[in-house]
């Protein structure tokens, strides 16, 4: 019968049993032997282990906080700052997400604006602001006198912001590594607070203002000790250097690129980086008679403003060249592969 003889298959699975769990559990010359040996033996083998991957993890835990902190400057910048959340098209994963936790529909999500695109819209490809009569009459204007940095500067609401919006990514990504909350915290907060410092020391003064005071956000404004020192070291660096060609190339082309500001990456990763060779050459000097709020500081030997002779005869070679290719004229900076949307600035009327 089938109970007898069991099928062939189930018969060999029996017996592969049968042989393989005596041997698991009975001893053999190699057990004795290995009994004999002492215990101890394995030990540096794990302390070893146990050594290299506190050290990976000692060492990742400035460039990942860098890398978190590059991430959220671009998405901040790009998405909330340039209101590109508000467009239909963008982050609708983002919304699709909001839209299922809170019940907000994805039409109706919208951020409001803080300033920036109005800051867009008085500076110049040299990034001093505009300072006319007829601009300070406008309501765009006017929305930033409340402001004495008039949206340059990184405000302690801003880097309490900053920080908060940190947390999503940075508490998973840290307790991975294996660090326990309160080290996490000594490694965040004074991250947070040196962008801050490096943001005040150079944004503001980079469109003509002052470096901000402490009362205002983390900076090396008046009353600081060692602030000024600080700050003219600063931009004396190469990464001053870098971060303020990389931010002029930002407004130059209408504020499609170049989103990170004092962390350089995420538009290296995400192709919005434009380098300096190709935003230089789409300069434009200033409108005759015009008037600025304060000198730029600025690192020796960035990008200068053509003259108007310089300008109109790139003008003229550039638009024959979009005209040979089939395209038009115009003075406003065209769009880019994988850039932003293009805002206003102190060239637009």
């Amino acid at each position: 019968s089938s109970a007898e003889n069991p099928p062939r298959k189930q018969l060999d699975t029996h017996m592969l049993a049968t042989l393989v769990f005596p041997a698991a559990y009975s001893p053999s010359p190699f057990a004795s032997l290995a009994a004999a040996r002492p215990r101890t033996a394995a030990a540096p083998a794990m302390s070893e282990l146990s050594l290299a991957a506190t050290v990976v993890r000692d060492v990742s835990a400035l460039p990942t906080m860098y890398a978190l902190m590059s991430l959220n400057e671009y998405m901040t910048h790009r998405y909330f700052q340039h209101l590109e959340f508000n467009r239909p098209e963008s982050l609708p994963w983002v919304k699709s997400l909001v839209e299922r936790v809170a019940g907000v529909p994805a039409a109706e999500q919208r951020v409001p604006g803080d300033g920036h695109v109005e800051h867009h819209a008085e500076t110049y490809d040299d990034m001093s602001l505009k300072n006319d009569e007829r601009w300070r009459a406008n309501k765009a204007s006017q929305s930033l006198d409340d402001d004495y940095y008039r949206g340059t500067a990184f405000h302690w609401s801003a880097t309490i912001i900053m920080t908060v919006q940190m947390l999503p990514s940075v508490l998973p990504t840290y307790a991975l590594m294996g660090w326990s909350l309160p080290d996490t915290f000594a490694i965040l907060l004074p991250s947070m607070l040196l962008h801050a410092v490096v943001w005040n020391a150079i944004h503001p003064p980079m469109h003509g203002l002052p470096p901000v005071a402490l009362t205002d956000g983390f900076g090396t404004g008046p009353g600081v000790a060692g602030g000024k020192a600080f700050s003219e070291w600063l931009i004396g660096t190469r990464y001053a250097h870098w971060i303020f060609e990389n931010h002029m190339g930002h407004h130059v082309l209408g504020g499609q690129c170049n989103y990170n500001v004092c962390c350089p990456m995420t538009d290296h990763l995400l192709g919005s980086y434009v380098p300096t060779a190709e935003w230089q050459p789409k300069m434009r000097p200033l409108p005759a008679n015009a008037q600025t709020r304060g000198p730029v500081v600025a690192p020796a030997n960035v990008p200068q403003l053509p003259t108007r002779e310089e300008y109109e005869a790139t003008r003229l070679l550039q638009r024959q060249m979009r005209e040979s290719a089939g395209g038009g004229g115009g003075t406003a900076p065209a769009a880019i592969a994988n850039g932003g949307t293009i805002i206003a600035d102190a060239y637009s009327e």
